[in-house]
């Protein structure tokens, strides 16, 4: 089946290929949830002088103010306007003649243009205009069918909620529908999308996070926690820590491929640890992703050069990339989009992220996390990328509870970092717990944290 692309990449991978040529499809939302902007951007996406577009108003936003408003956008290109671009009014034909009259228009912008794409907007507003609900069944059923005939692809713009359009007239003959919709928060507006239908082909179903910005839809798909299609390879040899001591205790160094979780309470050394590992990386040659929530770049390069590592020349060259985020702005699908596109496109051997708390601080929905964390660890995983997460556990001492939500499962290497009085002092332990299909040493073993970093001690005599 040939499809029509909507212009949005993530939007075209989620239905498939994109819209099924020839399908009409009801796009709905309540107003501001961004209908007009994702029908504009599609048309812009596909106008040309052979492919034309035909945009119609009924009687909602005049057509002067969508063309203001729509200018802001980058897909907005002034050369296709009333050449590729058709905008035709229909609410005159429908005040002065009503359904019949707005039909004969409809058919006679069809046969004179033969578009490629025709948008309605907004279905609402012509409802209400129609003389009763069975009126308006019959013009739907008249618009489908002669949509149906011209053969082109059609999207009709309803001011609907998922309740409403439930039991519309339009659900019914439509071939696919699209929902926007958000949450209203205080700090900022959260907006979701999901397709109810689409015959005629497969779709990823699900709700999936997008923003609206100068681009217009950008869309961020859901990471799905069944990872499908992927070819499991087994990886040989071992990659070093970075950390003297602690390659001896892994058995020569963790196995190329795996996921290591490190868990300990605040200060125990998590973050300086992750530093080691990725300045091993970067010494080995590879390309390593680092994801800092707490520290910005700047502080988190400033600390590096505290113990005497300039990450600089690494960022200059491209080899280190640094991706920050408050997590009080965290949306995780956006940001999980982000870190896999990054770590893609440069073909990094590792991949840090300090700390994965605040994966679960951006989350609404809490029994989520754990099908999160294990779909994004088993993505790289079958990339073969080295991935090292760490995980703040308050009041942890020896081998008590690792993380929240039982999320430790997802690791192949556990290293449990804590505190321990000895006499007058607090010192710093660290035991690896778990490495899984690999021998290792359990025996506990002092943490230093001195002017170049960290170092392992003896065992402590207990």
């Amino acid at each position: 089946m040939q499809k029509v692309s909507t212009g949005i990449n993530a939007l075209d991978a989620i239905l498939g290929g994109g819209i099924p040529e020839g399908a009409t499809v009801l796009v709905v939302g309540r107003p501001g949830s961004g209908k007009t902007i994702m029908a504009q951007q599609m048309m812009f996406h596909n106008a040309s002088p052979e492919n034309k577009v035909i945009y119609m108003t009924t009687l909602a936003e005049p057509q002067v103010k969508v063309l203001k408003f729509q200018q802001e956008f980058s897909y907005f290109d002034r050369s296709k306007f009333q050449q590729a671009v058709i905008y035709h009014d229909l609410g005159s034909a429908l005040r002065k003649g009503g359904p019949s009259q707005a039909l004969a228009v409809i058919d006679e912008v069809l046969k004179q243009h033969q578009p490629r794409l025709f948008i309605l907007d907004a279905m609402k507003s012509l409802a209400d205009m129609m003389p009763s609900p069975t009126d308006y069944r019959e013009f739907l059923l008249d618009l489908s069918l002669r949509l149906a005939t011209w053969g082109c692809t059609a999207l009709l713009l309803g001011e609907y909620s998922e309740e409403e359009i439930e039991d519309r007239a339009e659900s019914t003959i439509v071939d696919g529908i699209i929902l926007l919709y958000g949450t209203e928060e205080k700090k900022h507006q959260k907006r979701y999308l999901r397709i109810l239908k689409m015959r005629g082909t497969g779709y990823a179903s699900g709700e999936t996070v997008f923003r609206i910005t100068e681009e217009g839809i950008n869309i961020f798909p859901r990471l799905h926690p069944v990872v499908r299609n992927q070819e499991y390879i087994q990886f040989t040899g071992r990659i070093s820590t970075g950390v003297p001591g602690l390659d001896e205790l892994m058995d020569g160094g963790i196995p190329r491929g795996n996921t290591t979780l490190v868990s300990g309470s605040s200060g125990t050394g998590k973050t300086m640890l992750a530093l080691h590992y990725g300045l091993a990386g970067l010494l080995a040659g590879e390309t390593t992703v680092f994801v800092t929530f707490e520290e910005n770049p700047s502080q988190f390069v400033g600390n590096a050069m505290v113990l005497g590592i300039d990450l600089r020349p690494y960022i200059e060259s491209g080899h280190l990339h640094l991706i920050h985020i408050s997590p009080i702005e965290l949306e995780v699908d956006e940001h999980v989009f982000r870190i896999q596109k990054t770590v893609r496109d440069t073909y990094a051997g590792r991949l840090i992220i300090d700390s994965i708390s605040s994966f679960e601080v951006g989350m609404g929905d809490k029994e989520k996390y754990t099908d999160y964390i294990w779909a994004l660890t088993d993505f790289f995983k079958t990339q073969g990328v080295n991935v090292l997460l760490t995980h703040e556990m308050h009041e942890v001492t020896s081998v008590s509870v690792l993380t929240k939500h039982g999320i430790s499962f997802v690791a192949d290497n556990l290293l449990l970092l804590f505190y321990l009085e000895q006499g007058a002092e607090v010192k710093r332990f660290l035991r690896v717990l778990k490495m899984r299909g690999s021998n290792h040493s359990t025996l506990l073993r002092e943490l230093r944290i001195g002017n170049h970093g960290l170092s392992l001690g003896e065992t402590p005599v207990l």
